[in-house]
């Protein structure tokens, strides 16, 4: 096998590249498919695959790989590469040149809100280059906290010429219009569309819908605009099904053109309607089944570990946790996993799991009144099929070519059309556009130029129908729109009580996500747009004794209670929701500690177990406070601290200055009795101040009691930086005393 040695690979031109991806939320996997789908028309011979399919299209043999890998939870690698990292550790275990043949590139994504910033992509690359591989381009580090078009669009534009000079480029259409392999064939597909002038400024000759011109078409249009299909649109909806935008494009009067767009996303899906026998073929969902109507293929698929399989699970049972005062409603729900055999024995108190959910119905027929396909048309089942025999289908749309859907069912639970627009997206609109002023604002969003508005665009959250109502003349096919969205992924939640308690159960808790959005008017008025979250509206309305489909995730950062004789204190922390799995760690203590008196064993012999627990009100939000105040009383919860920020000027407001309150016995219990450090709740928040507060916390201990840090000690200040307390949180997380379940 080839050797690539040097970052040239000059060496060595492979005949193939392979295009991979990890994603937890579908952001990786668009945008590998969208690399993975250019390649192939530049006239690159290209793969894609899931990391998870390394044995279906055998990794080790790999030659030249391409990686978009995301970041989910405290630094840990989403769930469809769980497989990958096992095989990859296997490989490079003491062979030190185990992939000496592979070059590669890394597209990490990833939030700077979290402490452990692209770790998947960090990791990746650091695993790769000690097992002998080479990085045949700079590894590029994307984040979603300022926006992963900053990074992602450079990254792959100099993708290009670099992978060119290590694999095979055949004759393409960039090659045919003039344009070379090896140099940037952006040049092909860029626009330079004038946006002042007379209306005979003419589309691009690539642009898939004409333009037709109308009388106030050169202008532009250009001022603060609300960009709704009409000004009576949000409230003659009585679905309230799609809300205005609010945009300014008076940074439009001043262009000459617009350059910088992204390049257009080939069509890749051709939508073929089924025989009549199909349709006939196909039995009903059982009433009381909420869930992809597809889900035995699911449940079917093949696992290397049978606990992670999909199953039907029953909803038993819906509690609101908090008042009516309180400013979120909190619910508790009760699923009984009566029948899921392969679960039973397998999950433990802190392991999570996911909910496939659909988009809201109403949306869904909205949008697809939109696209001008009527309610029968869009219950008929449709074949989805390859334009290009050598380019695959998004994977999930790949199912639909062997087992059709409907059109219905395909929006309703396969794509994401609440998803945050993508400037590719946008670009491709655009392109079904029949009025200028819609298509030149649309380019302009895509547009390095439209940076600011694009911004703005993605601050309002719309869906997918609030974009198509925002340009009225945009009326892309309905399969072209398909394969622009990106997939509908499961929503995550944590189980909030112990196997020792109800083996056959899972109970979890969520707020349900609904808010607003202020924005300015045109006449200076601030308006408020609507949002709803997808799935916890969904789970609110759903009667007991529905069956939806679940999954218990893997818990790769091990957030669990120590197993055995483990004397080690316990302390967590977990604002709000954040609380959810530190009910199943007291529900098992509860269960040892029972256990325990049974065979003479004092309660006073257990580990400590101290919470710190906040939220806005102690009267209308305190979630199971009358649980935790039992265990307290019964000392099956050892400490409990609270705070509460809209109660009480002079008391501590969040969890971290709670903490604080309590430095000295935390630091000593971290520091000298080994303790364990728990927590759970919202990443950019929580999760970034509670981190902050124990790197002040172990630089302020460090002056009162140097010997816990002799070797990390700064020479000058005689204390602990800032810098070295960060370093000490993360070796601490590293060998999992300090474990954290953060979401965005």
């Amino acid at each position: 096998m080839p050797n690539a040695s040097d970052s040239s690979g000059a060496d060595f031109v492979d005949s193939q590249v392979t295009f991979l991806y990890a994603s937890q939320t579908g952001n990786a996997e668009s945008i590998s498919y969208s690399m993975y789908e250019e390649a192939a028309k530049r006239g690159f011979n290209a793969k894609w695959h899931v990391l998870d399919d390394h044995e279906k299209f055998g990794f080790n043999e790999v030659q030249t790989a391409v990686f978009v890998v995301s970041t989910t939870g405290d630094g840990d690698p989403p769930d469809n590469s769980a497989r990958f990292w096992r095989i990859l550790r296997k490989a490079t275990r003491g062979k030190s040149m185990a992939y000496s043949h592979l070059r590669y590139a890394i597209l990490g994504l990833g939030d700077t809100n979290y402490s452990n910033f692209c770790n998947t992509a960090q990791r990746l690359d650091k695993q790769l280059l000690e097992a002998g591989a080479t990085a045949f381009y700079p590894k590029g580090l994307a984040d979603d906290g300022t926006g992963l078009e900053e990074v992602v669009e450079s990254w792959i534009e100099g993708l290009w010429p670099a992978l060119a000079r290590v694999a095979q480029c055949a004759p393409c259409e960039a090659a045919e219009a003039g344009v070379s392999s090896e140099a940037d064939a952006e040049a092909a597909v860029s626009l330079e569309v004038e946006v002042s002038g007379s209306s005979e400024a003419a589309a691009p000759a690539d642009l898939g819908a004409e333009a037709s011109g109308s009388p106030e078409a050169g202008a532009l249009s250009a001022g603060l605009a609300g960009l709704a299909l009409d000004s009576n649109t949000s409230t003659s909806n009585s679905s309230g099904a799609h809300q205005p935008l609010v945009l300014d494009f008076r940074a439009m009067e001043s262009l000459k053109a617009i350059t910088g767009t992204p390049r257009v996303p080939s069509a890749v899906c051709e939508m073929a309607p089924v025989d009549g026998s199909a349709e006939k073929n196909t039995p009903p969902l059982a009433k009381d089944l909420a869930c992809p109507p597809w889900y035995a293929a699911l449940t079917e698929d093949s696992w290397d570990d049978a606990s992670l399989a999909p199953f039907l699970a029953t909803l038993q049972s819906t509690t609101q946790l908090t008042s009516s005062e309180a400013l979120k409603r909190t619910l508790l729900v009760e699923l009984s996993l009566s029948g899921a055999d392969h679960v039973h024995g397998s999950w433990q108190a802190g392991d999570s799991f996911n909910i496939y959910a659909p988009n809201d119905e109403g949306l869904v027929r909205a949008l697809l009144e939109r696209l001008s396909v009527s309610a029968d048309e869009g219950r008929r089942p449709v074949a989805l099929r390859k334009r290009d025999a050598g380019i695959e289908l998004p994977t999930h749309l790949a199912r639909f070519a062997s087992a059709p859907a409907s059109l219905f069912d395909i929006l309703l639970w396969a794509c994401d059309v609440c998803a945050a627009p993508r400037k590719q997206t946008l670009r491709a609109l655009a392109d079904h556009c029949t009025e200028i002023v819609d298509r030149d604002r649309l380019l302009f969003l895509s547009s390095r130029q439209g940076g600011a508005v694009f911004d703005e665009l993605r601050r309002q959250a719309p869906t997918t129908l609030d974009l198509l109502q925002a340009f009225p003349s945009c009326r892309p096919p309905a399969e072209r729109l398909l394969e622009l969205l990106p997939p509908l992924a499961p929503r995550s939640y944590s189980i909030c009580n112990a196997p020792t308690a109800a083996a056959d159960k899972w109970r979890f808790a969520f707020n349900v996500v609904e808010y607003c959005i202020q924005v300015e008017g045109p006449d200076a008025s601030t308006l408020e747009l609507p949002r709803r979250g997808v799935c916890t509206p969904w789970l609110e309305r759903l009667p007991c004794a529905q069956r939806i489909l679940v999954a218990k995730r893997r818990n790769v950062s091990e957030f669990r209670m120590p197993a055995g004789p483990d004397q080690r204190p316990v302390i967590m922390v977990g604002p709000g929701t954040g609380v959810a799995p530190f009910i199943g760690f007291l529900e098992q203590r509860a269960q040892q500690l029972a256990t325990a008196a049974a065979t003479g064993v004092s309660p006073e012999a257990a580990p400590l177990m101290w919470l710190f627990f906040g939220c806005r009100s102690r009267l209308h939000d305190f979630l199971f406070s009358t649980q935790l105040e039992q265990w307290q009383a019964e000392g099956v919860l050892s400490r409990l601290s609270t705070c509460f920020s809209r109660d009480s000027l002079s008391g501590p407001k969040y969890v971290q200055h709670a903490m604080a309150q309590h430095e000295d016995e935390l630091m000593h219990l971290l520091l000298a009795q080994n303790a364990l450090l728990y927590v759970c709740g919202d990443a950019k928040g929580m999760g970034k101040d509670v981190n902050d507060a124990l790197a002040d916390m172990l630089c302020r201990y460090s002056v009162k009691h140097p010997e816990y840090f002799d070797v990390l000690a700064d020479v000058d200040t005689k204390q602990l930086s800032k810098v070295q307390a960060l370093q000490v949180l993360m070796r601490w997380s590293t060998e999992r005393r300090y474990l954290r379940d953060l979401w965005a």
